[in-house]
């Protein structure tokens, strides 16, 4: 899994409002990868290493159910990913709204 890998993946996870990729959108600023000491069988040898994906994005505007929407959809998105343990997401405000 890689910082490339994680952004291939969302481009699978569109804005609820303008049903566009949050990467065509511009929206993500950034992501990395770190591994996860905490996570189950983390350290046994042939254990494939898991990841907290970290995910910073603009917000698509202010609406905060929105919003608490699309983190969702990133949510689920990344929790079907093998190498995935858990996602943590941060919105940073929405300076102008995006044009739909």
């Amino acid at each position: 899994m890689t910082e490339v890998d994680l952004l291939a993946a969302l481009r699978d996870c569109y804005d609820p409002v303008s049903r566009r990729s949050i990467v065509e959108l511009k929206l993500v600023r950034d992501v990395s990868l770190t591994r996860d000491a905490d996570a189950p069988g983390a350290g046994i040898a042939g254990v494939p290493a898991k990841y907290i994906a970290r995910v910073t994005l603009t917000a698509p505007g202010n609406d905060d159910a929105v919003n608490a929407q699309l983190v969702a959809v990133i949510e689920n998105r990344l929790a079907g990913l093998e190498a995935i343990s858990r996602t943590e997401v941060t919105l940073q405000p929405a300076l102008f709204a995006i044009l739909r």
